[in-house]
């Protein structure tokens, strides 16, 4: 869509509006124009003075030009309030499986008031800012990062610590149970796991590995599958609530420094591997 497309699919209304910016932001690459987007907790209609607790997202566009001056996501600051003119989005009918939540798009007109008063969003940040821990007999503690809607914590793996990152959604408990539920199953059975990761890898990725080899600026051992799998060390894993998960490995420098990313699922196995970083 062209910036002229896009912005008619917002109300042609503007409504002033209390709105809570807090969580994360970016900028999209759209038609001739970038979309930059901040999360918000919720917002006050100030003519009607009634809350809406959906968390949604606040949009405007910005041209080439202004993107490429830089600090374009300067202009709201994370767990603050604003009092803007903004046009709702017009509800549309969403393919099957996308969260409803997507229609919960302001398009800022104009910025009126910075930190104005507002005990009811007050309230709703004084919340956001308490810590939401879960403590798993197998898995430890775990904290919820807001921003990424992520639990974050540590597992012993092969004698090693290592970092995990549970992908859930922060306003569904079911999400969380499940992702825990997932990590603990792969948990379980990681003797069978590192095998197989390391050896899909090793399969995936020595012949690359060996094209680097012969670039390095000194002599370096040969690299076998068989070398590739033991040297490589897992040092996070990310999982998904549906069972999918991303696992990093530290390549010892076969890649002069990159990692090794390994994905799959819990019910079809590894599927990929690739150098990153």
């Amino acid at each position: 869509m062209t910036q002229d497309e896009w912005e008619r699919t917002f109300e042609e209304e503007a409504r002033e509006l209390l709105v809570l910016v807090a969580g994360s932001s970016g900028a999209g690459k759209r038609n001739g124009f970038w979309e930059v987007a901040h999360s918000y907790l919720a917002y006050v209609d100030c003519e009607i003075g009634t809350l809406c607790a959906d968390e949604g997202r606040l949009v405007y566009p910005v041209s080439d030009e202004d993107n490429a001056a830089g600090n374009v996501l300067g202009r709201f600051r994370d767990e603050e309030i604003y009092r803007v003119a903004a046009r709702k989005k017009i509800p549309q009918e969403l393919p099957e499986g996308m969260s409803a939540s997507l229609q919960n798009c302001l398009l800022v007109v104009e910025v009126l008031e910075e930190n104005p008063p507002c005990r009811a969003l007050d309230e709703v940040v004084a919340e956001y800012r308490k810590p939401v821990v879960l403590n798993d007999e197998e898995l430890g503690e775990l904290s919820l990062d807001k921003d990424y809607d992520t639990f974050e914590g540590a597992i012993l793996w092969g004698g090693e610590d290592i970092d995990i990152s549970l992908e859930v959604d922060s306003s569904s408990e079911e999400t969380w149970t499940a992702a825990v539920r997932a990590m603990r199953q792969m948990l379980g059975e990681q003797n069978k796991w590192d095998r197989d990761m390391r050896a899909f890898a090793a399969r995936e990725l020595t012949q690359l590995a060996c094209e680097w080899r012969e670039s390095a600026d000194k002599e370096i051992p040969e690299i076998t599958e068989e070398s590739f799998a033991q040297r490589l060390g897992l040092t996070s894993i990310a999982m998904d609530s549906d069972g999918s998960f991303s696992a990093y490995f530290d390549d010892d420098d076969m890649f002069f420094g990159h990692c090794v990313v390994v994905y799959g699922s819990l019910t079809d196995g590894v599927a990929s591997a690739e150098m990153a970083g």
